[in-house]
């Protein structure tokens, strides 16, 4: 059962290898809520992006939820403006963000650790294309987000550089 905390919607954005996972694991512990990981709901087996009647619908699933952490690169600002009371940016250099997408793809083509969140059936890899999506994200996709989240209006925002430094329990006390 969650526990009962200021914030109850929880929308972690930023891009791959930016901390999301880890951030909302660590707010999951720490308050008992469910966590919606997007990759696995918007996208199928092949990291082939669900069609816009399949999104629409597991929107509207999800936008019933009173509780809960989504995690994901997420941006459609009605959405973010009308579900969340707290909105978390990670703002990760693109290196870092480089060196935690190659490092957890090679553990996990090792089978050295299952990664969570990936959708039903999906196999992880390593290929150029992750790469440059991981190289391009901050420069193509960075500042989209935070327009999005300027204009957003009455909701607790926070733009964080290490989700390991974030005192979750203050952040969320009533």
């Amino acid at each position: 059962m969650p526990k009962d905390f200021k914030y109850k919607r929880i929308i972690i954005l930023g891009g791959w290898g930016s901390g999301k996972s880890t951030l909302s694991n660590l707010v999951s512990s720490e308050t008992n809520y469910p966590i919606y990981n997007m990759d696995r709901m918007i996208y199928n087996s092949n990291w082939v992006e669900k069609d816009d009647r399949e999104k629409d619908n597991i929107l509207n699933e999800l936008f019933l939820k009173k509780v809960g952490i989504i995690d994901g690169p997420y941006k459609r600002k009605q959405f973010i403006e009308n579900w969340a009371d707290l909105i978390i940016f990670i703002d990760t250099p693109t290196i870092i963000q480089l060196y935690r997408v190659i490092k957890r793809r090679v553990i996990a083509m090792l089978g050295l650790e299952k990664r969570i969140g990936i959708p039903e059936g999906a196999k992880t890899n390593l290929n150029f294309k992750i790469i440059r999506w991981v190289y391009q994200w901050n420069k193509n996709c960075k500042e989209e987000t935070l327009s999005i989240l300027r204009s957003v209006n009455d909701k607790k925002i926070l733009i964080i550089k290490n989700p390991k430094k974030l005192d979750i329990e203050k952040l969320l006390e009533k």
